[in-house]
């Protein structure tokens, strides 16, 4: 059994229950909104989850846009949210970004699925999305 490269390399590795793995990259809120209002990325579905219930509910795309950009114009707040991206392996073109997953004290993890605008690479996607720190 071939698990990664070999017949198909453009492939990532896969776990031992036979997913994907992928890597998450970081990303803010003023670059997620900054994406979807420039149309390089458009909101297919938001799922808002559980993590006590498994409960899974879906928001609205309005409501979540509105949402994103209040939380954006909070100024310093918006920096608290801790985003995550990465290609959809489901999707030809499109990207999940969530947050929450990662953080213990989140009772919530919404997940966000991102269709890729036409014309649009994958170099234009983590150039607008990718957080990179800077020594200040």
């Amino acid at each position: 059994m071939i698990l990664s490269g070999g017949v198909y390399p453009n492939m990532p590795p896969i776990t031992r229950r036979g997913v994907y793995k992928t890597m998450r990259r970081r990303t803010t809120t003023k670059q997620l909104l900054e994406a979807i209002t420039n149309n390089l990325l458009q909101v297919r579905k938001i799922e808002c989850s559980y993590k006590s219930s498994n409960q899974i509910n879906e928001l609205s795309k309005e409501i979540f846009l509105d949402n994103l950009a209040f939380i954006n114009e909070s100024g310093v707040f918006a920096n608290f949210i801790d985003w995550h991206y990465e290609r959809d392996l489901s999707e030809n073109d499109g990207y999940i970004i969530e947050c929450g997953r990662y953080n213990p004290h989140s009772e919530n993890i919404i997940t966000v699925y991102l269709e890729v605008a036409d014309n649009t690479t994958d170099e234009e996607i983590n150039k607008i999305l990718l957080f990179e720190e800077t020594e200040e």
